[in-house]
């Protein structure tokens, strides 16, 4: 059995270690000792893109914003889907993310970041929604689910005001997709609190399992 490499390791702003480690061509990031994503299973980020633009339905030349690089799988997934004259906006909190994905991780999705449809941008993605831009489509991959789990000031993203935020940042009958790693009923009341049409959908976590495995779990809600 192959040893764990550390590959690379930050101090996130709450003091928890982001760690970009890799073992036997499999690569995976943890913060504060906890797995936040791995490359071996990547199936419910192709996902969340996918089903975004079905919920966004015939629209052209979208615009798109993504909360959260990863390891560039969901934005390989809404490049490969992106309807022609369609625009991306990658909005990423960690330097490192967009480092390591324009170097050790840009074979793992393909170079995603090199696609001239792709703007890439160092931003909190709570402010990068205050730049009165507006999207047909946001993409939100930041935590594990709709609680703060990279950074503590993410919990605002799930609050009242963070999804009038979110609500405000799309064009009418824009989409917002949310991934998750569980279930959240109380979320889903919460996205119709604040306008949005919203439901669910469970999905595979690994691509080419059929309905095998671990489930993940898309947050879809439109504004209307």
């Amino acid at each position: 059995m192959k040893p764990t490499e550390t590959l690379a390791r930050e101090t996130t702003p709450d003091g928890e270690e982001l760690a970009l480690t890799r073992r036997d061509r499999v690569y995976l990031l943890s913060i504060g000792g906890m797995e936040l994503m791995t490359s071996r299973a990547h199936g419910s980020e192709d996902a969340l893109a996918r089903l975004a633009y079905e919920a966004l339905g015939n629209r052209k030349a979208p615009r798109v914003l993504i909360g959260g690089l990863g390891f560039g799988y969901t934005l390989r997934a809404a490049l490969d889907h992106l309807p022609p004259g369609g625009h991306i906006v990658v909005s990423e909190f960690f330097a490192s993310l967009l480092e390591w994905n324009r170097g050790v991780l840009a074979d793992l999705a393909g170079h995603p970041l090199e696609d001239r449809r792709v703007q890439a941008v160092r931003a909190d993605i709570w402010d990068r929604l205050d730049a009165g831009d507006r999207f047909d489509v946001i993409l939100l991959d930041v935590d594990n689910g709709p609680e703060a789990f990279t950074l503590r000031a993410n919990n605002r993203l799930y609050t009242p005001a963070g999804l009038d935020r979110l609500r405000n940042a799309l064009t009418p009958g824009g989409v917002l997709a949310v991934w998750s790693a569980h279930p959240s009923p109380d979320f889903e009341r919460r996205l119709r609190r604040a306008g949005f049409d919203a439901s669910s959908k469970h999905v595979s976590a690994r691509t080419g399992v059929g309905g095998k495995g671990r489930k993940d779990t898309i947050f879809l809600a439109r504004r209307t």
